[in-house]
């Protein structure tokens, strides 16, 4: 069978509809039928019933379901995995959000590297969502992520407890500068200070914002460890009498995939979270 039919199945199930799956498939509507169709005659079954609300599996699709992601959860490992690089005899791969590649995320790899000299190192960084989809989906071993999307078979472990503080610039305080960190601190953030739910300036990157800042002037909310450094500096100053807000970091993966190797590569990462180092949104190069 084509792993591309099972594919599709599955983004249908997740977006509860073809023209969702169309648009994240990047394929026509018209496409997404077709290969509907053609597993369905495969199979000799009907996997949804369709309506205005959009799909809804039936019964036997309902059943199909475990067997479309082990199909291609299986496939896309064997894509990633085969062949190995000469002298390795197995892998491991990590997905990180992109605020949490530098340093933790860096620093773990340099720590593998050392204690896993065996081991071929992949590392992915991305949203949340796609990392534990991926995750879910085999194609990754364990991720660090800032929202656990829970899922049976999933192993969630709290790394950090962060926290968002308001901070602004010493030379410039306004404008009030928006960082969407998540619905749950959107949440929070709004109930708390509804007078800055709607704002001229907003971004969706924490670095970003904060670079702007440090550039342009402004306050807005931002995690303890990475501003540390420009509060220790005099660049920003933390705005007193104002809300904070949780805001935990998780180091999420499948149960399937424990092992003794998994399991000492997380006793590395757990040094790593409870060392004294940098956070800053910066890199350092040397000539």
């Amino acid at each position: 069978m084509d792993i591309e039919l099972a594919r599709t199945f599955l983004y249908i199930v997740r977006s509860g509809s073809f023209i969702a799956a169309a648009t994240r498939l990047h394929v026509t509507q018209t496409t997404v039928t077709a290969r509907v169709q053609n597993l369905e005659s495969q199979l000799g079954c009907s996997l949804f019933v369709r309506n205005r609300a959009g799909a809804r599996l039936t019964d036997d699709g309902e059943r199909f379901v475990r067997y479309a992601s082990q199909l291609v959860q299986t496939w896309d490992a064997a894509r990633r995995d085969l062949p190995l690089p000469d002298g390795y005899g197995d892998s491991l791969a990590l997905g990180s959000e992109v605020s949490l590649c530098n340093p933790l995320m860096l620093q773990w790899t340099m720590q593998l590297r050392r204690a896993l000299p065996s081991h071929a190192i992949r590392v992915e960084v991305g949203d949340g969502s796609s990392l534990q989809s991926k995750l879910e989906h085999g194609l990754l071993d364990a991720a660090l992520v800032y929202r656990p999307v829970y899922w049976t078979g999933m192993q969630v472990e709290q790394l950090l407890e962060e926290k968002l503080v308001q901070i602004a610039s010493t030379k410039n305080p306004e404008p009030y500068v928006y960082v969407d960190w998540g619905l749950d601190f959107r949440k929070q953030h709004d109930a708390a200070l509804p007078d800055k739910a709607k704002n001229v300036l907003s971004f969706n990157l924490g670095p970003l914002a904060l670079q702007y800042i440090l550039q342009c002037g402004g306050s807005g909310y931002f995690r303890t460890r990475v501003v540390r450094r420009a509060l220790a500096m005099g660049l920003l100053e933390k705005v007193k009498s104002t809300p904070e807000f949780s805001y935990p970091v998780y180091l999420v993966y499948s149960r399937e995939k424990e092992s003794e190797v998994m399991q000492k590569a997380f006793e590395l990462l757990r040094v790593v979270a409870t060392e004294e180092v940098d956070w800053s949104e910066h890199w350092e190069f040397t000539p």
